[in-house]
C-alpha cells in the first residue's frame, strides 16, 4: 500500500510538473520508446499493488495495514479470479523489471555513447555537488570571470557569465592525469541590457526554461607549447560537441579563450539562423583563480 501510494503522488506530481524537453538530436523512433518506457514506469507501480490487493481479496485473505487497520477488499472471493490476478502479478513483475533494465540501459548509452546530457539531468546531485567526483583546486569565485563576445554587425559585444563552477584537479607537472568540470548557469548570461538579457532567455537563443546549464568536462589535458589545452565535450543547449580549450596556468590561475560556433548548439535560430546581423564565431574569454591544493 506504501508503494500503490507513492506512485500515485509521482504520477499526480509527473501531470503537475512540466517535463523537461527532448534533446534536439534524439530521432523520433527514439523519443517515441523513450515515452513508451516512461508511461511503464508511471504505470506499473500502480497495476502492481493493485493487482496484488485484488489476490488478497479474491482468496479472502484479511489484511491489516502496517497492522493497524484492515484493508477492504476490492473484489469478492473467487478462486478462478485469485489464480487470473496472480499470473497477471507476476507477469506484471517480469515487465517491471525489463522496463527498468532497458531505462538504465537508455541512461547509459546517452551517457558513455552519445556522450550527452541525459544522465546528468537524470542524476542532478552531479550538477549540484560535482565536488563529489574531483576538485583539487578551489575556485575563488569573487576573483574569477567567464565572458563571452558575440558580434552585433561585426562589433563584438561583451557578455558575462555570473554564476559558474569550476572544478579542477590538475598538476602542472603532469598534466597528462588532470580533470577538468565546468558547470555554468546558463540563466546568469548578461549582455547589458535588459530587453536584450530577455529576448536570449528564449527558447530560440539560450532557452532557459529547458537547459539552465551548460556543462563541459575534460578527462584529457595535454602540454602545448608554453600552455595547456583541456580536451573534452561540451554540453550546451541539450547538444553535446568536442571542445578543445587552451589555456595558461600562472600560480594558481587559469587564463585562456575559445571561439565556438554558436548554431553547432542550436543557438539563434529562426531569423536568427544566419549571421547577417549576429556572427556565427563566438569567443570564450576566461580568468579563474584557484585556492589550494
Amino acid at each position: 500500500m506504501v508503494i500503490l501510494a507513492l506512485a500515485l503522488l509521482r504520477l499526480a506530481w509527473r501531470l503537475y510538473d512540466r517535463r523537461p524537453a527532448w534533446p534536439p538530436s534524439m530521432p523520433l523512433w527514439e523519443r517515441q520508446a523513450a515515452f513508451a518506457v516512461h508511461l511503464l514506469l508511471y504505470l506499473l507501480p500502480v497495476a502492481l499493488p493493485l493487482s496484488g490487493w485484488v489476490i488478497n481479496s479474491a482468496a479472502a485473505i484479511p489484511f491489516k495495514v502496517f497492522w493497524l487497520f484492515p484493508l477492504p477488499d476490492i473484489v469478492l472471493p473467487s478462486k478462478p479470479l485469485e489464480q487470473l490476478a496472480k499470473g497477471v502479478h507476476g507477469a506484471l513483475g517480469w515487465i517491471l523489471a525489463g522496463t527498468v533494465l532497458l531505462h538504465v540501459a537508455a541512461a547509459l548509452r546517452h551517457h558513455f555513447i552519445l556522450r550527452d546530457d541525459v544522465l546528468r539531468r537524470m542524476l542532478p546531485l552531479l550538477l549540484l555537488f560535482p565536488l563529489l567526483a574531483l576538485g583539487d583546486w578551489r575556485m575563488i569565485p569573487e576573483k574569477s570571470r567567464l565572458e563571452f563576445y558575440p558580434t552585433w554587425e561585426g562589433q563584438p559585444v561583451k557578455g558575462i557569465f555570473h554564476r559558474f563552477q569550476v572544478f579542477l584537479d590538475f598538476d602542472p607537472s603532469h598534466p597528462e592525469r588532470g580533470r577538468l568540470r565546468v558547470v555554468v548557469d546558463v540563466t546568469s548570461a548578461d549582455l547589458g541590457s535588459e530587453d536584450v538579457n530577455e529576448a536570449i532567455a528564449g527558447p530560440e537563443w539560450f532557452d532557459f526554461a529547458h537547459f539552465p546549464k551548460a556543462v563541459f568536462e575534460a578527462q584529457r589535458i595535454r602540454k602545448k607549447g608554453e600552455g595547456y589545452v583541456a580536451e573534452g565535450r561540451l554540453t550546451l543547449k541539450g547538444v553535446t560537441r568536442p571542445v578543445s580549450v587552451p589555456f595558461t596556468w600562472e600560480d594558481g590561475r587559469m587564463r585562456g579563450r575559445v571561439v565556438l560556433w554558436r548554431t553547432d548548439f542550436g543557438i539563434g535560430s529562426g531569423e536568427w539562423a544566419q549571421d547577417a546581423t549576429i556572427g556565427f564565431e563566438v569567443e570564450v574569454r576566461f580568468d579563474v583563480a584557484f585556492s589550494g591544493p
